[in-house]
């Protein structure tokens, strides 16, 4: 087996999600052949990001194949390749006017199938950009106003998201999401909150809570939880067997199941 994923494979994938909402591309008078025509720049990005994981994953096992037929987080990615390009298409259809038209209702159909099957929600309308790797994924969410540039890095359960939850569409106005600079790495349980903007090359180590605008070439470590770990020197004052015995009444030895029974 050759170390390379064809693009026709990538092609036949992505006709797969299409055909998952063929019923309302067909409301508008498209088929998912005549859609999957329409996004010929798709499968150069996600074969970008193919080898951005396979070049930075050491679990990835540097094989492209093994990546791409298995990594669920690469798939999620695929999907929103996808999804964004045919939410595009439907939004320039309508002047961006229509979020109900037919094929912004199919994006958003593909995003929560990804969704569901694994465990990354990406809103259709959230630019990320090239060669994007996002590793583990479970628990990651990017939000509709999120900019993502190229070569970026995000673990687990990374939230890009909003800071309040608006009660209509009087406050709705302005921008909600995260931008997000180049080759910027996000580690695990990382939540970036609001309008902010983080600078190109920055590092977002583990359990940062960020809400304000980051310098680019920066690192944001969390340095006020930490772990002290020491050795028990000392006897527990009652052992767990002196416990039972003192609250059964009987001697608790090694035989102790074999007399329970």
């Amino acid at each position: 087996m050759t170390n390379t994923v064809p693009v026709r494979q990538i092609q036949a994938d992505m006709g797969t999600l299409l055909r998952l909402v063929g019923r309302r591309l067909r409301h508008v008078g498209l088929s998912p052949a005549a859609v999957l025509e329409l996004m010929s720049d798709v499968p150069v990005m996600v074969l970008e990001d193919l080898y951005a994981l396979v070049a930075r994953d050491p679990a990835a096992r540097s094989s492209v194949v093994y990546a791409y037929e298995s990594h669920l987080s690469f798939r999620a990615l695929l999907a929103h390749r996808v999804a964004h390009d045919l939410h595009r298409i439907g939004m320039a259809m309508t002047g961006g006017r229509q979020p109900d038209h037919a094929l912004v209702i199919a994006a958003r159909c593909i995003a929560e199938t990804a969704k569901r099957e694994t465990g990354v929600e990406i809103h259709p309308a959230a630019v990320i950009g090239s060669r994007t790797v996002i590793d583990h994924g479970y628990g990651t969410v990017i939000g509709e106003q999120v900019r993502m540039g190229s070569d970026c890095y995000l673990l687990q359960n990374v939230v890009l998201g909003s800071r309040a939850i608006r009660s209509g569409p009087a406050q709705w106005a302005g921008r909600r999401h995260p931008r997000i600079g180049n080759r910027v790495e996000i580690a695990g349980n990382v939540a970036v909150f609001g309008p902010v903007t983080i600078g190109d090359d920055c590092r977002i180590e583990s359990g940062a809570r960020i809400t304000e605008d980051v310098p680019a070439g920066s690192r944001i470590r969390v340095i006020s939880v930490l772990q002290v770990t020491s050795r028990n020197l000392g006897r527990p004052e009652q052992s767990a067997q002196e416990a039972v015995r003192d609250h059964a009444g009987f001697e608790v030895g090694d035989d102790a199941a074999d007399r329970a029974v």
